[in-house]
């Protein structure tokens, strides 16, 4: 299972996990007498058509008496009804039934106990069939039954059938654990397994005590608790038996050959055999009588496990019970290697009156296993994929007969069988996980993938290990586990770096982490811009390297860090089909990098000459290949000269050449392209003193007409922008003279043009120098137009730039209406916060202006950005110095 980063954006689902929620029978608050039914399923003649889904897993209820006990007809329909559902595996529908018959009218207080009881167990069979990503959802309503119920009836005298049936809850967790723990390997669960199974027998011991000293009580004083002596009778045997399977458990937490298996198993034998010597009508017969086999197959006591369940099945019990016996002979087959004796008794049948058993289809599937085990070893592929399929197949049928429950310990046993290597088993355990991941069983299909990731390691198989490690971080993702898929996809391109999309599958992580970092805020970004330099550390060539490098600088770009945004988008080559977007990443961040270092007194020529190679090296590579003129070519020779200009060493006149060259050599570009380049060709001329001839040329666009030497304006304002500050001095003049051609011709131009040419006059003005004239010309400006947002930000602004102190309350109380009227945490907004602790600075307030940032670090941490936010320090910085 492998998606691509854009394919897993699109199918991309995040598992949504219920949060745990109370009984639904809460709800009802118990506004009236409740009904109950049985706690576990009696193995009387009148139950046991129930049995085949209620025997197997242990979950069954506690046999009290016949069903017409209590004699009513309701509590036996009540009965009927939960358990058909509970049959039907309709969980939901049975949890809801027993919940509303918990409050319904004239009910005994121990037909609400047992109504309570039978809420317990749906809830634990709805548990045992549910993937287990949603169990504990289940476990937890179940848990949440019996202190409800004691706090809703405090004094119930038949509470008793809930404590029980709440122990089995916890007895068949407890099972469910040590069996994912033996068939995963699971040392963890396993642990848990044993310290759960001891804390789950001392409960059932002291169940015992307290069901033995109601029994005692009701033959002494005729107290009943709810229940009279025959039915608390019946329920000592059943707590009995319960111990016993508890103590059943405790032994197979441990491993098979140890001595605390073999103590447990050899007590247990011992304390159930009372039990085996009860009349059937008493319900706990044949489960003793099976429970016995078991341990004695578990102690290695084949021949009599053996015969103990040939005898059993003598006695003509129920169809269920002869099936189960059946299976445990099977078992017992299994155990000694005899596999074909195994093989025959399965195939004399698997039914008996028309009954089927969960125990006997399941030795049937560990017989399969068995044989495919004694297949491999030896080396007979058609014999190890017959097995297999057969193996398959009963999983499907235990599925559809019995429930996820059962069909899910198949699947467990499958997958752990092939964990032993081998390409087939490498293959199965790949279309196991994939059938989980159709299903969104996403814990077992991770398992699943990782089982046969490992497979595949031992049989030597890199490539099957790739894939299957590779899909396991697709599931996670899917599952909406980001973190993990991340960590997947990061160490699996790293494991197997010569993999053809190795690069592409660490990118995608790199993209996950992206997703990660936006949800917390300020977003955690360093992970990402980690993954991103490690793969352009691992895979420094190739498509997906380039996309890194792209994706680098834009995140470097947008924290303000120029040089590294510079520098990454340095590495995108020509053959890039992000070539085009690169150049013009470089060209963005270097003009921001080489202003910055300028403002801050830190500007080397060596990094300035390498970006300007950069860009000449794109011309002369096109000029040499005789190919036309790109407009990435264009671009490149415009920053070029742009670059010369402001930062560049012998600037003016290699500008002017590298001009001349891109003028001559593109006689159809845009018009827009000319005027610019004219503008850079004039403050060229400018800079070499050669006064005449830049006048000479703003000349020749004047002549053209208004609205060409308009557009030279405009492109000498965006490079004032950028260019350093000599520079800047000297576009402001030729802004002033260009405005000053323009005026004659003012009328000619419309009134929005006419606004444009006034604010950059104002600006030009600032920027030569005679900042008194700036502020004038911007106040009549603002004058005209009072509720215009940008030009009240404009003539802050230009306040701003005042050394006096008058200016400066001026700007303070234009920069205090600005953000009156911003949006908060707007752009202008912070900006308005940063100019007015500027203000309180420059005024004599440090205190004041630190109260500012401290306000806007509690409240907004992230401060507007990472640029923004390193504006507000730069200016603390500066406020803290002497």
């Amino acid at each position: 299972m492998r998606l691509d980063a854009p394919e897993l954006a699109r199918t991309l689902t995040t598992n949504q996990r219920v949060e745990t929620q109370p009984p639904p029978f809460i709800a009802y608050h118990f506004a009236g007498p409740g009904a109950a039914r049985r706690i576990l399923p009696s193995y009387t003649h009148d139950s046991l058509d129930n049995m085949k889904s209620c025997l197997a897993i242990s979950i069954c209820l506690i046999a009290l008496a016949p069903s017409g006990l209590w004699g009513q007809s309701a509590l036996e329909d009540d009965r009927q009804m939960i358990e058909g559902l509970l049959d039907r595996q309709l969980f939901e529908l049975a949890e809801r039934y027993a919940a509303q018959r918990i409050v319904a009218d004239s009910n005994s207080p121990a037909a609400q106990a047992e109504m309570a009881a039978e809420l317990v167990r749906a809830y634990t069979l709805h548990a045992l069939n549910a993937p287990s990503s949603e169990r504990d959802r289940y476990w937890s309503s179940a848990a949440a039954v019996l202190p409800q119920f004691t706090k809703q009836f405090p004094d119930q005298p038949a509470l008793v059938l809930v404590e029980v049936q709440d122990a089995l809850t916890q007895l068949a967790r407890v099972r469910l654990l040590r069996q994912e723990g033996e068939v995963l390997a699971d040392s963890d669960k396993s642990q848990q397994a044993q310290y759960q199974a001891l804390e789950t027998l001392r409960r059932f011991e002291k169940l015992q005590e307290h069901v033995d000293d109601l029994l005692r009580q009701s033959h002494s004083s005729g107290k009943t608790a709810g229940l009279s002596s025959d039915q608390l009778l019946a329920l000592s045997r059943r707590v009995t038996l319960n111990t016993i399977q508890a103590l059943e458990e405790q032994g197979l937490a441990y491993p098979p050959d140890s001595l605390d298996r073999t103590n447990s198993m050899a007590l247990a034998v011992q304390k159930v055999e009372p039990l085996t010597q009860l009349r059937p009508e008493t319900g706990v017969l044949w489960p003793s009588l099976l429970l016995e086999i078991r341990a004695l197959r578990w102690l290695g006591r084949l021949d009599q496990a053996e015969a103990k369940a040939a005898r059993v099945m003598q006695l003509a019990p129920p169809p269920p019970v002869a099936l189960a016996a059946k299976a445990e002979i099977v078992r017992t087959k299994l155990a000694r290697g005899e596999t074909n004796q195994a093989l025959q008794l399965i195939n004399q049948g698997r039914e008996l009156e028309g009954q089927t058993s969960a125990e006997l289809d399941f030795a049937c599937f560990e017989t399969y296993l068995a044989l495919w085990k004694q297949a491999e070893e030896a080396k007979k592929p058609d014999e190890i994929q017959k097995w297999q399929n057969r193996s398959a197949a009963v999983v499907k049928e235990l599925d559809q007969l019995y429930g996820p429950y059962w069909a899910r310990r198949a699947e467990q046993q499958l997958t752990g069988n092939a964990t032993s290597g081998g390409t087939q088993n490498v293959d199965l355990l790949r279309r196991t996980a994939e059938g989980y991941a159709r299903k969104k069983q996403w814990d077992e299909a991770l398992k699943t993938y990782d089982l046969g990731a490992k497979a595949a390691h031992e049989s030597l198989d890199r490539s099957a290990e790739y894939e299957l490690r590779l899909g396991a971080a697709a599931v996670a993702i899917q599952a909406g586990d980001l973190p993990a898929g991340v960590q997947r996809l990061r160490e699996t391109a790293l494991a197997f770096p010569a993999a053809d999309d190795a690069s592409l599958r660490h990118l995608t992580a790199a993209y996950y982490q992206s997703l990660i970092a936006r949800k917390s805020n300020p977003p955690d970004l360093q992970p990402y811009i980690a993954l991103l330099k490690e793969n352009l550390q691992h895979w420094p060539e190739g498509e997906p390297g380039n996309q890194a490098a792209m994706w680098l600088g834009q995140i470097e770009f947008t924290r303000g860090k120029w040089r590294e945004a510079t520098e990454a988008y340095l590495e995108v080559p020509p053959t890039s089909r992000h070539f085009a977007l690169a150049v013009d990443g470089v060209r963005q961040a270097s003009l921001k990098w080489f202003q910055d270092a300028v403002n801050r007194d830190q500007l080397v020529q060596q990094d300035v000459q390498k970006v300007i190679d950069y860009f000449e090296q794109i011309v002369l590579r096109g000029q040499s290949a005789n190919q036309e003129w790109t407009p990435t070519m264009r671009a490149a020779a415009e920053t070029a000269a742009q670059l010369w200009l402001n930062y560049g060493r012998n600037g003016y006149d290699n500008a002017r050449a590298i001009l001349e060259v891109a003028q001559r050599s593109n006689p159809d570009a845009s018009e827009g392209w000319h005027n610019r380049l004219e503008s850079l060709q004039v403050i060229a001329l400018a800079g070499l003193g050669k006064l005449n001839e830049a006048k000479a040329r703003l000349q020749k666009a004047q002549d053209s007409s208004p609205f060409s030497l308009f557009e030279v304006l405009q492109a000498l304002q965006q490079m004032a922008v950028s260019a350093s500050p000599q520079v800047r001095g000297q576009i402001a003049e030729l802004e002033l003279t260009v405005i000053g051609m323009l005026r004659p011709n003012l009328a000619q131009l419309d009134e929005a043009t006419r606004d444009v040419i006034a604010t950059e006059e104002a600006e030009a003005l600032a920027n030569s120098g005679k900042l008194e004239a700036a502020i004038e010309a911007y106040q009549q400006i603002a004058q005209q137009k009072p509720t215009d947002a940008d030009t009240q930000i404009g003539l802050a602004r230009m306040l701003s730039r005042g050394t006096t102190q008058a200016l400066q309350e001026k700007a303070l109380t234009a920069w205090r209406e600005v953000s009156r009227k911003s949006k908060s945490e707007s752009p202008t907004w912070y900006e308005a916060k940063l100019e007015i602790a500027r203000c309180h600075l420059k005024l004599g307030n440090p205190e004041e202006a630190k109260q500012i940032v401290r306000y806007l670090q509690t409240l907004y941490p992230d401060m507007g950005g990472p640029e923004m936010k390193s504006r507000f320090v730069q200016l603390m910085q500066q406020g803290s110095r002497p």
